[in-house]
């Protein structure tokens, strides 16, 4: 057995009865370069972020009735297209892959810099288009996902060893409201986007400047505990595109 369990149960009681200050921020940016103000292992850092999760609908049923190299395919297809959508923005960010999830938490200090990681969930939701044309013109299965948006103050903290792992864990609401409206979207006639309170709040006002019909799009519904608007949102150039030339 290599885990020194006695030694590291020294290292548990360290951390338990360590010094741990929370640094209050709007902005998380900085955390890994800001003078005085570095996340460390000892410390963590509070400042508003949001999440998007993107889920496959039915990946077990696709997992069983699939070759392994047809259910790589897909899964590879998926994973890198969302990413590359993900990635490209100028936001502080952790990109990751969970299963059949894709996923991102973003600093978001700004509504401006809200609305853009809400945009990025309506070029995710249109992707889908142009992947499920190519894989029905290449005689593969289609797949459906649901994408969850989520927003809040969070804590941010880094764990594991520096030497082995270097990741940071983000508690509050963002992370988790993200993956729950994920699990939920595009099924039992939830629409394909789902985005919590907090995100629709801040989003809402420059969305209507732009189309006054902004509103119409989104159902308010609940699931238990958590208040979220959902709809099917695309974007029309990109849309015509793929039905047109793609």
């Amino acid at each position: 057995m290599a885990y020194d369990y006695k030694q590291r149960k020294k290292e548990i009681y360290k951390i338990l009865h360590s010094k741990t200050d929370v640094l209050e921020k709007g902005n998380i940016s900085d955390i890994e370069h800001e003078t005085g103000g570095e996340l460390t292992y000892s410390n963590g850092i509070k400042g508003y972020v949001t999440s998007i999760f993107v889920d496959i609908v039915n990946s077990t049923g696709l997992f069983k009735e699939k070759k392994d190299k047809t259910v790589a395919k897909i899964i590879r297809i998926f994973a890198s297209e969302v990413i590359q959508i993900l990635n490209d923005t100028q936001l502080f960010k952790t990109i990751g892959v969970r299963g059949d999830c894709v996923f991102a938490v973003y600093a978001t200090p700004t509504k401006n810099d809200i609305n853009e990681v809400f945009n990025m969930s309506v070029e995710i939701n249109t992707l889908r288009k142009m992947i499920n044309k190519i894989l029905n013109e290449n005689d593969f299965s289609i797949i459906n996902y649901g994408i969850g948006v989520g927003g809040s103050k969070d804590l941010v903290i880094k764990v594991g060893r520096k030497a082995i792992v270097n990741d940071l864990v983000f508690v509050g609401d963002a992370v988790i409201n993200a993956s729950n409206l994920a699990n939920i979207a595009s099924r039992n006639g939830i629409g394909p986007i789902a985005i919590d309170t907090f995100v629709y709040g801040n989003i809402c006002k420059q969305e209507t400047e732009g189309n006054q019909n902004f509103p119409k799009w989104f159902q308010k519904s609940k699931n238990q505990d958590l208040e979220y608007y959902h709809g099917d949102i695309i974007i029309t150039k990109f849309n015509n595109w793929i039905e047109e030339e793609c």
